[in-house]
């Protein structure tokens, strides 16, 4: 009898599916796409409608908001990290402008997608209110200083 090892499930190397099991993940798997997204990409825009929410699998993206001088980036964001979170959880628009400074791998989560991803996997529902919680906090601290 040979044994053949399974490769591991590239979303549980990523912090915010570390806890999951292998349900878990195959859950978060149904529920989410994989692209691969070009240098340059602007995947979302700020003031734009939320539709989707996205994780970074791999590469890096610039956070940039509108200041009366131009437009600031004020966090670049990488492996692990979610965007466009907010706008779907408070049902607003697009509080930044996400760019692509590499090529990257999102997954990417349509609004029924990502409300069925939080109810079916409530650790990882905690840790993305706990981002946004924090986002939101860091933008009204932004916005008052500006």
């Amino acid at each position: 009898m040979t044994l053949r090892h399974r490769p591991r499930d590239p979303l549980a190397d990523l912090p915010l599916f570390a806890d999951c099991t292998a349900n878990d993940l195959a859950r978060a798997r149904r529920l989410l796409t994989l692209i691969a997204v070009d240098a340059g990409t602007v995947l979302m825009r700020e003031g734009g409608l939320g539709t989707e929410v996205m994780i970074i699998a791999d590469g890096q993206a610039t956070v940039s908001r509108k200041r009366a001088t131009g437009d600031a980036v004020v966090a670049t964001v990488g492996r692990g990290d979610v965007v466009g979170e907010m706008s779907l959880l408070d049902r607003g628009r697009r509080s930044a402008t996400v760019t692509a400074v590499t090529p990257m791998s999102v997954y990417v989560a349509s609004a029924a997608e990502f409300a069925g991803l939080l109810e079916a996997l409530p650790a990882v529902a905690e840790r993305i209110a706990r981002t946004a919680a924090e986002r939101r906090d860091t933008n009204r601290r932004s916005t008052l200083a500006a």
